[in-house]
């Protein structure tokens, strides 16, 4: 036995052990491990459930459990909810789980259904038994006009999210079904989020919110994004790249197909057969791309595209299936160009074997990103002979996301992000820049003037560092004639002093306005200039309060006073618009505001 095979071992019977669980769920167990080939479970898919079950008997509502791309989850699912939760007492005959399928993609919900209600072998009693689990779309589900009371019928115990980055918005079906719903009657009811990339609840928990993580094993034999990377499959998608090129021959427009794309084609037609994958941003680019494609290569490959528009060849799951008979039956070489298909929870099963190459667009958010192409190449295949072109600075993230999850909350990770122009996690979880690396000036002081108080003595005493000449500009700036000539090269010229004027900008980018409500605890340097050190900086609403030019309501004066600047690393947070920081979770108000950073020096 190896070591890798007694770790398997040992980390099982721990986990028994910890459980308290029966001789009976030992027994079942072994029979699903040594019967793999037939079960289709796996260790580290009883370990994953093994450590989920832990979790429910200590009484944890909310649970997450991180486990890579295709290597598994749905087994993992499998395992616990037939043959472990009701060896330790969670779930009795008459009750059932329910497995919500998030994305709205009729296929896998198909393939979840098929495989997750299969009935399962009882060793203890020598007979198949139902499966516990029933499948369900989210959106027939939690569109029902009473989800509590389906619930309560089908006395569901357990509630499973599968890719949980899907529809979970605050005021989504899920939100307001379960949330500001079943939770409020049902206090008690169990969530599971399952996800390779499961980053607003991750988030969430960062800033509070109850839930206990779980990190999915992962064999030595599983290859994923990591393995990608080190063997050097993974060839950076250029900012420019477009699959085909126009160039001007004798006063003509020539498209042909881009030299890297061509190179790529070469690859696959060196092998009898195979299948070469394109993701492009719309249906548009895609007919465009196909059409090029077969005008240069002819008979020599197949070239389709699927997706919901009229003049795709296929519709998605007609295509898949084609795309299955075209490469592995027929031994044909295939490009299949996609939009929005092939993402997270799509198995390529067979055909993974056959891929010789991969184009992935995707690069603005971590979680698409990683979920695309390269995710539906991972798992557990011997097929090395394919090229893959994607963001490399995205990969490289999830990578290290990949191997140890808690990088998550990594000031360093996030900003190396953001500064790849990575715009977010996932849709709901997004970056904010909160600080630049730099010089940072606080701002000290602040003090706000109406246009009548500037006519006072008084106020003239307070701005006493004004001369004359300089108090009378100022004054000079709320004159009509001042306002309607927009003088934008208006000089002050009041040593440490800067102004900004309101009428000297257009409505969409009124820097006044724009800078108006900042506070002590952000940069008078983004505000006014940061290259020359000011000790003073005037924000002048000179427009009158009716007009509709002034956004405040406000005619008069702002005067920010600068403090000491000093150094600073750049400062990088997420906001988070999920269901899990929305109104029906725990978190108190406090925790909300501390969300976007506003207790934070430096918010801009």
């Amino acid at each position: 036995m190896s070591e890798y095979q007694k770790y398997w071992n040992a980390e099982i019977e721990k986990l028994i052990f910890e459980l308290e669980a029966t001789h009976e769920l030992h027994q079942q167990l072994c029979f699903v491990l040594s019967n793999s080939a037939l079960t289709q479970i796996f260790p580290n898919q009883v370990i994953n459930a093994l450590r989920i079950a832990l979790s429910v008997k200590k009484g944890e509502k909310n649970i997450a459990l991180v486990a890579p791309m295709q290597s598994g989850k749905s087994g993992t699912a499998y395992a616990l909810c037939n043959y472990i939760l009701p060896h330790i007492g969670f779930i009795k005959n008459s009750e059932s789980i329910l497995f919500v399928t998030s994305m709205m993609d009729t296929d896998l919900y198909k393939q979840n259904k098929r495989n997750l209600e299969e009935d399962f072998y009882c060793d203890i009693e020598k007979t198949n038994k139902a499966s516990f689990i029933n499948v369900m779309k989210m959106s027939d589900f939690f569109n029902h006009p009473n989800p509590h009371k389906v619930v309560s019928e089908f006395k569901i115990k357990l509630i499973l999210r599968d890719e949980d980055q899907y529809g979970c918005g605050q005021e989504s079906s899920f939100d307001s079904a379960f949330f500001n719903s079943l939770r409020s009657k049902m206090p008690n009811i169990k969530l599971l989020a399952i996800s390779a990339t499961p980053y607003d609840i991750l988030d969430a928990k960062t800033n509070g919110y109850d839930v206990d993580v779980i990190e999915g094993e992962r064999p030595n034999e599983y290859f994923g994004i990591s393995e990608m990377l080190e063997e050097g499959i993974v060839e950076n998608y250029p900012d420019d790249f477009r699959p085909t090129i126009k160039t001007v021959i004798n006063g003509k427009d020539h498209i042909s197909i881009h030299p890297k794309l061509k190179e790529y084609i070469n690859h696959l037609e060196s092998f009898d057969s195979g299948l070469g994958i394109i993701r492009v941003s719309n249906t548009g680019s895609a007919i465009y791309t196909r059409d090029t494609i077969r005008k240069e290569h002819g008979d020599a490959l197949e070239c389709i595209v699927i997706g919901s528009n009229s003049e795709c060849d296929y519709k998605i799951q007609d295509g898949l299936s084609e795309l299955k008979n075209m490469v592995i039956k027929q031994n044909k070489k295939v490009i299949l160009i996609v939009m929005h298909a092939l993402s997270a929870g799509k198995d390529l099963r067979l055909l993974k074997s056959k891929v010789r190459f991969g184009i992935e667009c995707r690069n603005k958010q971590l979680a698409n990103g990683a979920q695309g192409i390269a995710g539906r190449l991972c798992g557990y295949h011997n097929n090395r002979d394919f090229k893959l072109m994607a963001s490399v600075h995205l990969l490289n993230h999830y990578a290290q996301f990949e191997q140890d999850w808690e990088i998550f909350s990594d000031d360093e990770w996030k900003n190396e992000l953001y500064n790849q122009k990575i715009k977010g996690l996932s849709t709901q979880t997004r970056f904010v820049l909160n600080l630049k690396a730099g010089m940072f000036t606080p701002i000290r002081e602040i003090q706000s003037f109406s246009y009548q108080d500037l006519l006072s003595d008084e106020t003239r005493n307070k701005l006493s560092y004004l001369d004359n000449e300089g108090y009378k500009k100022l004054l000079s700036c709320f004159d009509e004639s001042f306002v309607e000539n927009k003088n934008k090269g208006y000089k002050f010229n009041q040593e440490g002093i800067t102004v900004r004027i309101a009428s000297n900008y257009n409505e969409v980018s009124n820097r006044v306005y724009k800078n108006w409500n900042v506070s002590k605890e952000d940069d008078f340097g983004n505000v006014f200039f940061k290259k020359n050190n000011y000790e003073y900086g005037f924000l002048i609403s000179n427009f009158k309060e009716e007009d509709a030019r002034n956004s405040i309501g406000f005619k008069g004066l702002k005067v920010f006073r600068s403090g000491e600047g000093y150094m600073c690393d750049q400062d990088t947070s997420t906001t988070n618009n999920s269901m899990y920081l929305g109104e029906g979770n725990e978190l108190s108000f406090d925790q909300h505001i501390g969300l976007i950073g506003t207790t934070r020096p430096g918010l801009t």
